[in-house]
């Protein structure tokens, strides 16, 4: 195209036809600037497309994140529905009498006494935040319930706090409880080398030990606690579905 327009010029400068020159060198000037801008829409094109399929994958990642996240509350609600259940029984064999072996109780009491933290998994978020491409996103709305189950910390706090909470139990202000019964669940599973715990039985008289004012307290405390932890799982959980819902429409509509 250029050689041509070169052979037409080099013929109008030859027959002095200025004005026909002058259109001429206008036309391939404009062209020249067409082509330069048609060259920047393509590359504006392309990086549109591949910030597109970057965020695409992050949301993809942030689907498969959240999926994570709800199988973990749903065995932390299993947990915990499992130890409040555990104290429960504990505290009605007060008022009748008790169905349960010593060994049924020594279990149900130690079960009681452990615990389970929750920290949602925070990679992609991080990523798709640090890298900017969160701005990215062209669903606002979509944005703002990423940011509110992210930085949301209640779940946490609350398993956090029972943790705490049953780290401050006293054992020395029992006469009844012998601390050792704890050591028999680290004959499952254990990874000290050649462990041995002497003796299979749980050593304390958990009859007695459940009725004590020090039991009772721990048992109060722990179910005042439990209350916490399942009212925001219930709440965080519902966050949780309702923000994949709202990635794979998202995802639906932009692949």
């Amino acid at each position: 195209m250029l050689p041509f327009f070169r052979k037409i010029r080099y013929h109008l400068a030859e027959d002095n036809q200025f004005l026909k020159y002058s259109r001429y060198a206008i036309g391939e000037i404009l062209l020249v600037v067409v082509g330069i801008l048609i060259a920047i829409q393509l590359n504006a094109w392309k990086t549109d497309q591949e910030e597109k399929d970057k965020v695409l994958k992050y949301m993809d990642g942030l689907y498969s994140d959240l999926k994570q996240d709800h199988e973990r509350m749903d065995s932390l609600f299993v947990f915990y529905f499992g130890t409040t259940s555990a104290i429960q029984q504990m505290l009605y064999t007060e008022d009748q009498e008790n169905p349960y072996t010593n060994d049924e109780l020594g279990k149900m009491f130690n079960a009681s006494l452990e615990y389970k933290k929750f920290a949602n998994k925070k990679s992609t978020y991080l990523s798709i935040i640090n890298d900017g491409f969160i701005q990215k996103v062209n669903d606002k709305n979509l944005v703002n319930q990423m940011i509110r189950y992210y930085e949301s910390p209640f779940l946490t706090w609350s398993t956090e706090i029972y943790a705490n909470l049953l780290g401050s139990i006293d054992y020395n202000e029992s006469d009844i409880y012998d601390s050792r019964d704890i050591l028999l669940t680290l004959n499952k599973n254990n990874s000290i080398p050649e462990w041995q715990h002497r003796g299979e039985k749980y050593r304390t008289n958990y009859e007695e030990l459940i009725r004590t004012k020090w039991a009772i307290n721990i048992f109060s405390m722990c179910l005042k606690q439990s209350d916490f932890v399942f009212k925001n799982l219930d709440s965080y959980r519902g966050m949780n579905v309702e923000l994949r819902k709202e990635i794979k429409n998202y995802l639906d509509e932009n692949k």
